[in-house]
């Protein structure tokens, strides 16, 4: 949410991603839905010092109702790590957006002096941040928007050099699968713009009751678009391989500390 932009720093990126084996109770049509908006998604990472995280989500939401109240043009949406070895920090996201309005956001931020009142209202409380970029990939998502999600399960895939041909030709069989028959499980798939630029899959979820495996499963409908069980099991061999290694979360959205409505 400053303007000290840290695009290259190491440790921990999020973007809204859908594990391509995850699953969520909502219906979905087209992945068409995060067609209309800009692809650019702006992420930092923020842990809260030791001791000090009401003293930290009281400055957020004092922030972020400020930033509202200055006239930004942003809107933020704040999500905290409920599964893991590491839940102490805050993941701050605005996406929709294109280039051009990031220079326009620190335009903004620097005639609103929002790094003076950042460190005012949550600075003092804050022991580190992070910051990225995310560009969503809408040929291969299978998004639905709602108001309704709660939780969303972030599967972040380090990829291998060399294998962009496999995972594409993977991507592009599986959204031809979804698509087809109408598969009402919703993902959206972003690439990472910054530090080690993984491949993000984020699945949303109304209740803990969405993780529980769809029906019929990706593998079904894979195998159904493609005529057999062995070329689905393929495919998904290609995917597979250009991976080098993944981590999982499922983050909470605090609207409560989010950009007031």
């Amino acid at each position: 949410m400053k303007t000290r932009y840290l695009r290259n720093a190491p440790g921990l990126l999020l973007a809204l991603f859908f594990a391509v084996t995850g699953s969520t109770a909502v219906a979905a049509d087209t992945p068409a839905a995060k067609s209309t908006r800009g692809p650019i998604t702006d992420v930092w990472v923020i842990w809260p010092k030791p001791g000090q995280s009401k003293d930290f989500e009281a400055g957020l939401k004092a922030h972020a109702a400020w930033r509202k109240s200055a006239g930004e043009e942003f809107s933020w949406s704040i999500y905290q790590p409920v599964v893991g070895a590491n839940l102490d920090f805050y993941v701050i996201r605005s996406e929709g957006h294109n280039w051009k309005e990031m220079d326009a956001e620190e335009a903004w931020s620097a005639k609103a002096k929002s790094d003076d009142a950042y460190e005012k209202q949550v600075g003092e409380h804050a022991s580190r941040a992070e910051h990225y970029f995310s560009e969503d990939d809408v040929q291969h998502s299978h998004w639905v928007d709602s108001k309704d999600y709660k939780y969303f399960m972030v599967t972040s895939y380090r990829l291998k050099s060399g294998t962009r041909a496999e995972r594409m030709d993977a991507l592009n069989k599986i959204q031809k699968a979804v698509v087809d028959t109408k598969w009402p499980y919703p993902y959206a798939i972003e690439n990472g713009v910054g530090g080690k630029e993984p491949m993000l899959i984020v699945v949303p979820m109304k209740s803990y009751a969405d993780m529980a495996d769809p029906e019929p499963s990706l593998m079904k409908v894979l195998a159904k678009s493609l005529g057999s069980d062995a070329a689905a099991t393929e495919t998904m061999k290609h995917f597979g391989a250009s991976v080098d290694q993944t981590d999982s979360t499922v983050y909470l959205y605090r609207g409560d500390l989010s950009t007031p409505k």
